[in-house]
């Protein structure tokens, strides 16, 4: 999850960066978000290291972004509406039988 602070265009506000930003194939969503950062994008990429590449090649680059935050998820509780320890639980249990 890449946090995106962005200085809005005249007449078009942020629209325009955003659209830059989810035309990229890593960019997987891409949210206004309120509070310090603009952008909320969510990224794809094989490594940790692929990420970092392309926040500071791509995103960090694009005129008008002042600044990034990077977060990466360490681990998933609940995602779409499943509690994914109970998925694994499910799992566990079909594999005993």
């Amino acid at each position: 999850l890449i946090d995106v602070k962005v200085t809005p265009q005249k007449d078009v506000g942020f629209d325009s960066i955003a659209e830059r930003v989810y035309r990229f194939p890593q960019a997987r969503s891409v949210y206004l978000a309120s509070g310090e950062y603009d952008l909320a994008v969510l990224v794809v990429g094989k490594s940790e290291h692929e990420i970092a590449d392309f926040v500071s090649q791509k995103l960090a680059t694009i005129e008008g972004v002042q600044g990034t935050a990077t977060h990466f998820i360490l681990k998933r509780y609940k995602e779409d509406g499943e509690i994914l320890a109970e998925v694994e639980e499910v799992k566990r249990q079909q594999m005993v039988l």
